[in-house]
């Protein structure tokens, strides 16, 4: 059966390679694909971040109790920490501006690392540990939310 964590970790793998595309397509000057692969991995981002938001961080606070305080409460700090340069990101990339993207990109990358980095290794298995037989269901839902 696949776990809560190994889904959510193929999702940053797919998401990481349409920031890397576009990245590399800004500085090439090619801003057809910069605006593609920059446009989806957006799209994807911010439909993984309300995956976790709505469906997979209420689910683990209520199993666990942890709210205020909790490490979904730091993760969605995070996400908040993340929205301006989404949204500068996403200007840069209509403005055909391939240096403020790239500029952008590594300031959500100095952020989004050590993200992935504490929900892969902390967050997802304390999930997977706290809904138990609950955890397909949550995938199923996550899903259905996909792009």
């Amino acid at each position: 059966m696949e776990s809560i964590t190994s889904y959510m970790e193929q999702d940053h793998v797919l998401i990481d390679g349409f920031a890397a595309r576009a990245v590399t397509a800004a500085g090439a000057g090619d801003w057809g694909a910069m605006q593609r692969e920059g446009g989806e991995f957006l799209q994807r981002l911010r439909r993984h971040i309300e995956m976790e938001e709505d469906v997979l961080f209420p689910a683990f606070e209520e199993r666990t109790g942890m709210r205020g305080g909790g490490p979904s409460q730091q993760m969605r700090v995070e996400h908040e920490q993340m929205q301006p340069i989404l949204a500068a990101m996403e200007q840069a990339a209509g403005a055909q501006d391939g240096a403020g993207f790239r500029r952008a990109t590594q300031q959500l990358l100095d952020i989004l690392q050590p993200h992935n980095v504490k929900e892969e290794q902390m967050m997802y298995p304390m999930l997977d540990q706290a809904v138990g037989d609950d955890a397909q269901a949550l995938l199923r839902d996550v899903k259905a939310m996909a792009v």
